[in-house]
């Protein structure tokens, strides 16, 4: 009996200095990030914190990363979470850093193209990007030295560099193939260019079209005037033209109707929608016949007009062509407008 409580009580002991090896050569592992204090997990290397407390996956936030650390996430004390670039951002490079991005101590996000412009390189460095303090990244910039001086530089001061009349204080030391091209006397200077011609008041007027006339007659008609636009540019009635014309319309065909002059007098209102161009005209005419015949739709007649057309080719300040359309009837004879009245349209040319 005495010895079978022997057996027994070393084996407990045997049992019991394994548990005690087993935790203090593994013991490390039981730790976790809940046994980190928020002092530890603000200051992981102060005395007595569990080296857990240092790794990425206790120091989560990048709030915890104070602003020293963060332009030097690799000086000591620093939280292990400012070394992870997504807690940095360029404006954390500071000008020591954006010169030696490889330094350990300096964020790792410096060492990124993106943290980097041609503000950041003098010229010295953008004509010898291997010279002394020169960030490694103005090798890939591809700067364009003459965009660190002035654009407008003479070319005087390649020759006049101290001469204040021929070349200005901040032109003084601006590289020749930075300089303006020299200005060659026989040409004209580009900045007294006359600018582009706008139509004048006055335009030249041509139209080309048909009549018809359900009475029946028809008609071909051709007219030449003057277009007169008064107004100026910016005015309220910039939009305003008066048109006078003289044609002939000799018939073509039909029972009724005559050969007959025009003389017509158009106002028209001007209008743009886009890259169209085109107008609406109300007018007063003359339909002149070789008499007063019995036959109403074929005597000499006042009549009135309305138009309207479109430009389908040229440009509106030069040589142009329109389409249009035209209605005209006699003044005596608007209660007959569908037997006697002259439907048509044709082309306009403006010259």
């Amino acid at each position: 009996m005495k010895t079978k409580m022997l057996l027994q009580t070393a084996a407990l002991l045997l049992l019991s200095a394994g548990v005690v090896h087993a935790g203090g050569k593994f013991g490390k592992k039981h730790w976790t990030c809940d046994d980190c204090s928020p002092e530890c997990l603000q200051n992981p290397y102060a005395k007595g914190c569990p080296d857990i407390c240092k790794s990425p996956e206790c120091q989560t936030s990048c709030e915890k990363c104070p602003a020293t650390c963060k332009q030097h996430p690799g000086a000591p004390g620093c939280p292990e979470i400012c070394k992870d670039v997504q807690c940095q951002s360029c404006s954390d490079c500071t000008p020591e850093c954006k010169k030696t991005p490889a330094d350990p101590t300096c964020p790792d996000i410096c060492k990124d193209i993106k943290c980097f412009s041609c503000d950041d390189c003098s010229v010295d460095c953008i004509i010898n990007p291997q010279g002394k303090d020169c960030p490694a990244v103005c090798a890939d910039l591809n700067c364009n030295v003459c965009d660190k001086f002035p654009k407008d530089c003479p070319a005087t001061c390649k020759d006049n560099p101290n001469d204040p009349d021929k070349c200005r204080p901040e032109c003084k030391d601006v590289p020749e193939k930075c300089l303006m091209a020299p200005v060659d006397p026989t040409q004209q200077d580009p900045t007294q260019q006359e600018p582009p011609s706008e139509a004048g008041p006055l335009r030249f007027v041509g139209d080309l079209g048909y009549f018809k006339q359900t009475d029946p007659a028809d008609y071909v008609f051709g007219r030449i005037g003057v277009e007169y636009s008064p107004f100026a540019p910016g005015s309220r009635f910039e939009n305003v033209s008066f048109l006078g014309m003289i044609g002939v319309a000799p018939q073509v065909k039909g029972d009724d109707g005559d050969d007959a002059l025009l003389l017509d007098v158009f106002a028209n209102y001007n209008w743009t929608a886009g890259d169209v161009n085109g107008w609406v005209g109300l007018g007063v005419g003359g339909w002149i016949t070789s008499g007063d015949v019995d036959d109403d739709s074929g005597d000499t007649d006042i009549d009135v007009m309305v138009n309207a057309g479109a430009r389908i080719y040229g440009d509106p300040s030069a040589f142009n062509v329109s389409a249009f359309l035209e209605i005209r009837s006699a003044v005596d004879e608007f209660d007959g407008l569908a037997e006697y009245g002259r439907f048509g349209g044709g082309l306009r040319f403006k010259f």
